[in-house]
């Protein structure tokens, strides 16, 4: 479920996408499964069990569309200490490749929301 498609936060440099889908994340910890909970072109938040230090480099795999593999450090953490739960602020350390898969990604799953809209009204 995606909403505020596109919006960008003063300072923030694109838009994030708010939604919920699966992504894997690889890094010195080992690799887990986890939802990541928006995006944008420049990173994401994701939540998890464990927590990672800032700086952290990570590989993540991304449950979009089209699955998009994505390099990323670790730029800020919170806890959700209710729930015992890690939330993680990622920027990517993109390739030219890796920006171009997400932005045709992202791109297409907004295309296909604002389709579907058309199709309820």
């Amino acid at each position: 479920m995606a909403q505020g498609e596109g919006q960008s936060a003063p300072g923030r440099k694109s838009g994030r996408f708010k939604l919920i889908v699966p992504c894997e994340i690889k890094g010195s910890k080992g690799t887990s499964k986890v939802p990541l909970r928006d995006i944008s072109l420049d990173g994401c938040r994701v939540i998890c069990s464990e927590s990672h230090a800032v700086g952290d480099a990570l590989q993540l795999s991304i449950g979009l569309p089209a699955p998009v593999q994505l390099p990323a450090h670790v730029r800020w953490v919170d806890r959700d200490a209710s729930k015992e739960l890690f939330i993680l602020g990622c920027e990517f350390a993109h390739t030219p490749e890796s920006r171009k898969a997400l932005r045709d990604s992202l791109q297409g799953m907004a295309s296909a929301i604002d389709t579907a809209a058309k199709r309820v009204k």
